[in-house]
């Protein structure tokens, strides 16, 4: 089974990953077989500036792409992927090596794709792209943190279970 996260940074098991599948920088690509990672392969969002619906899916079904777990993931994107036959689940975050447990052991799971509802998006220009810039930086870093700190809590909540 080949297995796509989304993820911040391209560190292999070690990255954060992504709250948005499209927007994300890289990829990281696990090959599982019976529960045990056979490889990992990290690789740059080729569509991280723009793409048309449907890109994206059709591009992980070239790579052979089984599931892609991200943080998030709207539900038009979702019945694209299953149209390919990839599995898409979203809600999960943490290091890539930790979702990758939660997954293989059940923990995070397949949701089924909710309807799509129209929305009007407006767009202001503001003037204020520095502090649109630091806000983003200062996303990623939180959620590093929160990676972080999830792997500390799955660390210890392992230890009171022996």
């Amino acid at each position: 089974m080949k297995i796509c996260f989304t993820a911040d940074q391209q560190d292999g098991l070690e990255s954060v990953l992504s709250y948005h599948f499209g927007h994300c920088p890289y990829y990281i690509i696990v090959e599982v077989e019976e529960d045990r990672v056979k490889d990992v392969k990290s690789m740059p969002n080729p569509f991280v500036g723009y793409h048309n619906p449907g890109e994206l899916p059709a591009f992980m079904r070239e790579h052979g792409i089984d599931t892609i777990i991200t943080g998030g993931m709207g539900p038009r994107a979702q019945r694209y992927f299953e149209d390919y036959g990839i599995k898409a689940v979203t809600g999960a975050y943490g290091k890539v090596r930790d979702v990758l447990e939660e997954f293989l052991h059940r923990k995070i799971s397949i949701e089924e794709p909710k309807p799509v509802e129209p929305k009007e998006v407006v767009i202001e220009k503001t003037g204020e792209s520095d502090e649109i810039e630091r806000l983003k930086k200062e996303n990623v870093d939180l959620r590093r943190q929160l990676a972080d700190l999830k792997s500390r809590l799955m660390k210890l909540e392992e230890r009171l279970e022996k």
